[in-house]
């Protein structure tokens, strides 16, 4: 076994430059050949690859340990199983596979020796042979592989440094760089741009998208208005809105001056109880409301309704820095982090908040995880749960409202870019079923996130460029569409696997859905337009004289085209056919009401205006700025006042909860298909997304699944073989049937005394691992061999000087290193801590 100095300074000869190593391999795989079993992209080369490695499976993949081939290249790490199937040529790319991580995802990259742990760095260097390979990933993933006792260990090496050598923390450039490594191929950007959009969603790209949505909604009295196509009104807008009909563009413009960055009311769903539900921005208060303005204002509100309830999300929901400070917090938990590495994390959260330089990477804390007695008291302290609770209390209260009457609900947030978004898309899943199919839902997140102008750019912070504005909205409302999916699963036609593939996909930085903070972004970029201004026209996007001469970006595919990252079988389990459930039996929920109100709001006058804030209804003078003092005195004699709250009882019935009278009659008739489906806010109801968040913890992927009895070593197959060939030579010599009969019925020590004619009365225990099984039929192969002999001792490697970060003791055999024996106590894990 080579030294410490004496391996550095091999490996260091080995690991040649990655720009030299991949010039050398361009020419190989530029069409995507078969590189020793793996199907390379268009462009894609193989930097290392290491056999006899094996892959430890996490819950979802059944458990145990997987045979294989680990590769590097330029994009992802790939593991190729051993049974893996020949990939066909023909087929198209699959950006990454089913045991595949791209680059841009990896946080860390640990390595595991024989006595120690190292935080491998691209300028770190190792000192000795690394025996298992941990990566830690932005999606809260850790994928473990171990190196065999056969692999050689300057693959081991050399593989370990690639990857921390081509892995990069995200900061500005590296993105760029990582879409190049990618998609930036001559072959792929012709396959790419040749390829289909789903034509069964809704792309709301169009004004004919946007006449389909209003059509299948019955949505009365709305329009689709262009005043936005160039972007001159409102840069964060999209092109085409839905406005009311009586309100032509030429009055249209002058309304965008009365809202924070022009977003002005619009329209976002029908319920079809003949309820809008908007969503705007704050007024600007200091504006001079004119006679014409507040007629159209007025318009735009009411769209047709007699009444409008304004619903103030500000003050009810989290901030985006609680959001990120909750999810932070999360992270540090479900990675095994002890209490000082939570209160470190958000140390570092902190800092970086407020603009100060960080010591350097996120803190993550493997070797100590927090007690057992604490966990659901620190999973509290982090409030990710109270946050989706939240929106999901909010989402319910605004569903109820939409079904008690003929209304308009608008949803205000000063920048009507975050939880405007949240609510708005939860409501259209609580009511309308066709959200909760596949091309519903991605429409949906089409036109309330990437054509409303979310800053996903910006909240994702890929390029590292400002800390403060980075908080995972989207990903706290995928949360809450797995809550509702989690308590009625049967009324959606999407898969927790869906949910879990679409979280995974915002971390890997490819996609233009999450690349770009509003349309125009997207547009400027796929189009390459300038910008150009003048005092008449204002704003003007303009083509480039020659675009020949200009770097062109590698065309980037939407996150909805599936079956470019994902493989047919993965694919399959995305969906599942929606069946017509009972009804369920009424439970009381809160303060909510989950009964349909027949009572229409006849208390409110026409005209009346009233504010939805911290669960209580109002009505007060200043929420709409003219009719507070602002604007002309005629307006002020022409129309009524502000009403009192004497005519809120109508609407406080809307959410009030049921007496335990109406609660306990049977439902009148069959159930409605757009009763909203309300969730349980209680406590235990509101769970921690496991398939998601706790799939990283080392204490779960060690011990609770055991390796399955087809895993085994091929040294162990030699060994059981020689034992076989042992057993007939002497049975052959000695002729004694009945004495190598009884020897192998002392083999059996499973067998079961309490069995009556093949019946167990009580549960088979499981044998010994100390004792040898007896050989299974010659004619069949064998599941589980397990030697008589000790395995050889192979050259070159101290076996016994072997630790495992998973807990895997030093003097074990190879069978029984992967798994406890059922019933036994598990020790605490006091293991030391990464190195820097």
């Amino acid at each position: 076994m080579l030294t410490g100095s004496k391996t550095t300074f091999k490996v260091r000869q080995i690991v040649p430059d990655m720009k030299e190593r991949m010039l050398s391999h361009s020419g190989l795989h530029t069409r995507g050949r078969d590189m020793f079993g793996l199907h390379c992209l268009p462009g894609e080369c193989v930097l290392q690859r290491a056999v006899l490695v094996r892959k430890k499976l996490s819950a979802r993949e059944g458990g145990g340990w997987l045979a294989g081939t680990l590769f590097c290249t330029h994009f992802r790490v790939a593991f190729v199983p051993q049974d893996c199937p020949k990939p066909d040529d023909n087929a198209d790319p699959v950006l990454l596979g089913d045991h595949d991580v791209a680059l841009a995802s990896i946080e860390k990259v640990v390595a595991v020796g024989p006595s120690r742990t190292k935080l491998v760095t691209p300028n770190s260097s190792l000192k000795f042979t690394p025996e298992e390979l941990v990566l830690y990933c932005r999606d809260l993933r850790v994928v473990c592989f171990l190196f065999d006792r056969l692999t050689p260990e300057t693959q081991a090496m050399e593989i370990t440094y690639s990857i921390a050598k081509t892995y990069q923390p995200l900061k500005p450039g590296t993105v760029l760089s990582f879409q190049n490594a990618a998609l930036g191929s001559v072959e792929m950007k012709q396959f790419l741009s040749n390829r289909r959009r789903d034509a069964q969603m809704n792309w709301f790209e169009s004004p004919a998208d946007w006449e389909r949505d209003l059509e299948r909604t019955g949505a009365a009295g709305w329009r689709v208005s262009a005043v936005n196509d160039r972007f001159e009104m409102a840069t964060s807008l999209p092109r085409y809105n839905v406005v009311p009909q009586k309100v032509l563009d030429t009055e249209l413009k002058k309304t965008f001056a009365h809202f924070n960055e022009g977003r002005i009311p619009r329209w976002c769903w029908r319920h079809p109880r003949g309820s809008d539900l908007l969503r705007t921005a704050s007024f600007q208060n200091n504006i001079y409301h004119e006679k014409d303005d507040i007629r159209n204002l007025e318009a735009l509100l009411f769209g047709g309704q007699q009444q409008c309830v304004v619903v103030e999300l500000a003050e009810d929901m989290p901030t985006p820095a609680d959001i990120q400070l909750a999810h932070t917090r999360l992270r540090a938990l479900c990675l095994g982090g002890t209490s000082h590495g939570l209160v470190a994390y958000t140390a570092h959260f902190i800092k970086r908040l407020m603009g100060f330089p960080s010591s350097g990477g996120v803190y993550i804390s493997t070797s100590v995880s927090v007690p057992d007695d604490k966990w659901l008291s620190t999973l509290e302290a982090t409030r990710w749960l109270d946050h989706a609770r939240c929106c999901l209390k909010k989402a319910a209260e605004v569903s109820c409202l939409l079904r008690g009457g003929h209304m308009t609900v608008i949803l205000q947030e000063p920048e009507d870019r975050d939880m405007n978004c949240v609510v708005s898309s939860l409501v259209q899943v609580m009511c309308d079923p066709h959200c909760r199919t596949m091309p519903g839902f991605q429409g949906l997140v089409q036109k309330e996130w990437v054509m409303a102008g979310h800053r996903f750019l910006s909240r994702a912070n890929y390029h590292r460029e400002s800390d403060k504005e980075e908080a995972p909205v989207f990903l706290l409302f995928l949360d809450c569409v797995w809550q509702l999916w989690a308590q009625y699963p049967s009324h959606f036609q999407l898969t927790g696997d869906y949910l879990l593939a679409l979280h995974d996909s915002v971390h890997v930085p490819l996609f233009s859905t999450f690349l770009s903070n509003c349309q125009r972004e997207r547009s400027r970029r796929s189009q390459r337009l300038s910008q150009s201004y003048t005092p008449v026209n204002g704003w003007r996007e303009v083509l480039p004289r020659d675009t020949s001469q200009d770097p062109v970006d590698p065309p980037l595919p939407p996150v909805w085209d599936w079956s470019l990252q994902y493989s047919c079988n993965r694919r399959a389990r995305f969906t599942h056919p929606v069946t017509q459930p009972v009804p369920p039996q009424l439970v009381l929920n809160g303060n909510l009401n989950a009964h349909p109100d027949s009572h229409k709001l006849s208390d409110g006058a026409p005209g009346s205006v009233f504010l939805l804030s911290r669960g209580t209804f109002s009505s007060p003078s200043h929420l709409l700025p003219w009719r507070n003092g602002g604007g002309s005195g005629s307006y002020r004699k022409s129309h009524r006042r502000a009403p009192s709250c004497e005519s809120l009882p109508g609407l406080e019935r809307v959410i009030r909860a049921w007496s335990l009278s109406e609660a306990s009659r049977p439902p009148p008739g069959p159930q409605d298909p757009h009763r909203p489906l309300l969730p349980l806010l209680l406590g235990p109801c509101v769970r921690v997304w496991r398939d998601c968040y706790l799939r990283g913890a080392l204490q779960a992927q060690a011990f609770c699944h055991p390796t399955p009895p087809s895993m085994y070593h091929p040294v162990d197959q030699l060994a059981w073989e020689v034992q076989q060939l042992r057993d007939k030579l002497a049975l052959a010599s000695t002729g004694h049937a009945a004495t190598t009969a009884k020897k192998q019925e002392s083999r059996r020590p499973d067998t079961n005394l309490n069995q009556n004619n093949a019946t167990f009365l009580f549960s088979t225990p499981r044998p010994s691992l100390t004792v040898p099984r007896g050989p299974p039929p010659t004619s069949a192969p064998p599941r589980a061999p397990i030697p008589s002999a000790a395995p050889p001792k192979l050259p070159g490697r101290d076996v016994s000087k072997r630790t495992f970060l998973f807990g895997h003791p030093a003097d074990a055999r190879p069978d029984q290193r992967y798994a406890p024996t059922p019933g036994a106590r598990l020790p605490k894990n006091n293991g030391p801590s990464l190195g820097s």
